[in-house]
């Protein structure tokens, strides 16, 4: 019984933020952010991410999914929101949040802010729009977002608030599961402004989730003659359903959802890949959350110029 209670104790004494965690997290995203980049591990980089992953090694599924449903500006949302990886998490989106509407993007160029997971805004010269982005205050991004798009059903890749926003601001959200007049599947494609996109509907890794996936082939300068296209996959599995219609100049990819990485490499040869889906906070720490160390090392692995593992909050600029 003794070792039960002090076993407990323990626990709780593990919920409560550490005074230097709001140091080290900002120390952290520092580097991460502006002391480095996303194309090139340095060991200072290296470091950080070790660091970071302690923090993301102590916060359980099971914290996460008790964040998530914590009433928002209440003392057990701040509590939590005190650990130095939730601090990371939320300084990602202050981020954006400042650099979205004050980044200058020139006619033919492309910047790209990862938020989360596979979350993405991306900003050409004359729109804004995201993709699978899913965080618990991602509705303050809606005012920056002209339209967004979804690649399948499950919960780390949308943000239902988020959702319900735009749509109530008459903004398109598209995916293959909503029923809101935008919903669209294999050889669908649209236009918007400038922007074309293209959609191929494939498998994800599970077997009873076949056509589950929404590919997204995305033009940002469509008919400019500024081409620039990239290639969302969500957690798509099957390679031999990668079939962009042209050249690829990213490629965003799960990198680690059965998709085999070297055949899709050689058969879509993207310029840049963006290797992500790298610390599902709502996966258990045992299964299925991948560490940075496992993303450097897969990136590494396709022994090839211009693949990436960029973290949360960091700027990508392209083209």
């Amino acid at each position: 019984m003794k070792r039960v209670l002090l076993f407990l104790a323990c626990a709780v004494l593990s919920l409560v933020p550490s005074s230097g965690w709001a140091q080290d997290a900002d120390e952290l995203a520092n580097i991460m952010w502006y002391k480095s980049s996303y194309k090139e591990v340095t060991p200072e980089r290296r470091s950080a991410m070790n660091a970071m992953q302690k923090y993301a090694d102590s916060f359980t599924h099971t914290y996460f999914k008790e964040y998530l449903n914590t009433t928002p500006g209440t003392e057990k949302e701040k509590s939590i929101e005190g650990w130095g990886l939730m601090q990371f998490y939320n300084l990602a989106l202050e981020k954006l949040l400042k650099e979205i509407p004050t980044t200058e993007v020139k006619k033919g160029e492309v910047v790209m802010w990862q938020l989360y997971n596979m979350g993405y805004v991306v900003k050409t010269d004359k729109q804004c729009f995201g993709i699978d982005l899913y965080h618990k205050h991602a509705e303050q991004l809606a005012p920056m977002i002209d339209f967004m798009l979804i690649t399948h059903k499950h919960g780390d890749h949308y943000y239902k608030s988020l959702v319900e926003l735009l749509e109530s601001q008459n903004k398109a959200v598209y995916s293959n599961f909503l029923d809101n007049g935008y919903k669209v599947s294999t050889g669908d494609s649209f236009t918007i402004g400038n922007i074309s996109v293209k959609v191929t509907t494939v498998d994800h890794n599970n077997a009873n989730l076949r056509n589950f996936v929404n590919a997204y082939e995305v033009n940002c300068y469509d008919g400019d003659g500024e081409d620039y296209v990239i290639l969302f996959s969500g957690d798509a599995c099957n390679y031999e359903q990668i079939n962009p219609s042209g050249k690829v100049d990213l490629f965003v990819p799960h990198l680690a959802n059965g998709l085999n990485m070297p055949k899709t490499m050689e058969k879509i040869n993207p310029t840049e890949v963006l290797m992500s889906h790298i610390l599902e906070l709502g996966h258990s720490i045992t299964k299925a959350r991948w560490s940075y160390e496992y993303g450097i090392n897969k990136c590494e692995k396709l022994n090839r110029k211009g693949v990436y593992l960029p973290v949360w909050g960091e700027m990508i600029r392209l083209k």
